[in-house]
C-alpha cells in the first residue's frame, strides 16, 4: 500500500475556506479524505461497528481544530493521524474490557477480508493468520505495524500519530515483525526503515 495521497494545494485552499466559515469546503474535505480515513480505521480496529464512530469523531475534531493546523496542505495526513490516535484509544479500551471479561467480541474484519479479489487462497490464508497474530498484540504494536507494513506510512508520521518517539515506533514494528515470524513463519519485507 502507499502513503496517503497528497492533495496539498487543493487542501490548503479548502482549509482556508472552511476556517472562514464555508461549510461546503468542510464537506469537500470530508468527501476527499473519508475513504482513506475509513480504510485506516478499518485496518486498525478490525470492527466495522467502531469504524464509523472513529471516522466521524476524527473529522469533527479536525474540522473544529482547523485553525491549529500548521500546514493546511497536509489536512489528509493530519485527519488520518487523528483517526489513528482515536483507534488507539479504542483498542486500549477494548483490551481493558477483555481483561475484565466485558468485551462483546464483535466480529472483526481481517486482512484477508479486505484483500482484493485477485488475491489467491494461499495469500488470503496468510493474511488471516497475520490478522490473528496482530489481534493478540498490544494496541501500540498493532497500530505501528499496520500503519507501516500495510499502509506504508513514513515512520515519523506514525510516531506523530501515536505520540511516541521514532525509536519506540521502530522497536514496536520490529517486535511485531518478530512475533509474526515466530508465530506463523511469515517473513515480512522490512525495506528501508528511515
Amino acid at each position: 500500500m502507499t502513503p496517503l495521497p497528497s492533495r496539498g494545494g487543493d487542501d490548503a485552499a479548502l482549509v482556508a475556506r472552511a476556517i472562514a466559515g464555508d461549510r461546503w469546503a468542510g464537506e469537500a474535505l470530508y468527501r476527499r479524505h473519508a475513504p482513506d480515513v475509513i480504510r485506516v480505521a478499518t485496518l486498525l480496529l478490525g470492527r466495522t461497528a467502531e469504524v464509523d464512530d472513529v471516522v466521524q469523531d476524527a473529522f469533527v475534531k479536525a474540522l473544529r481544530s482547523l485553525a491549529t493546523l500548521r500546514d493546511p496542505a497536509s489536512f489528509g495526513a493530519w485527519v488520518a493521524r487523528i483517526a489513528a490516535n482515536l483507534a488507539r484509544s479504542r483498542l486500549r479500551r477494548r483490551g481493558l474490557l477483555k481483561r475484565l471479561g466485558l468485551d462483546r467480541g464483535d466480529e472483526e474484519v481481517s486482512f484477508d477480508q479486505l484483500a482484493s479479489d485477485s488475491v489467491g487462497p494461499e495469500e488470503r490464508a496468510e493474511l488471516a493468520r497475520i490478522s490473528n497474530v496482530l489481534r493478540a498484540m498490544p494496541a501500540d504494536a498493532r497500530i505501528a505495524w499496520t500503519l507501516r507494513r500495510v499502509e506504508g506510512w513514513p515512520l515519523q508520521e506514525i510516531a506523530d500519530a501515536v505520540g511516541a518517539s521514532l525509536a519506540t515506533v521502530k522497536r514496536r514494528i520490529v517486535a511485531a515483525d518478530e512475533e509474526i515470524q515466530a508465530r506463523i513463519g511469515a517473513s515480512i519485507s522490512r525495506g528501508d526503515e528511515a
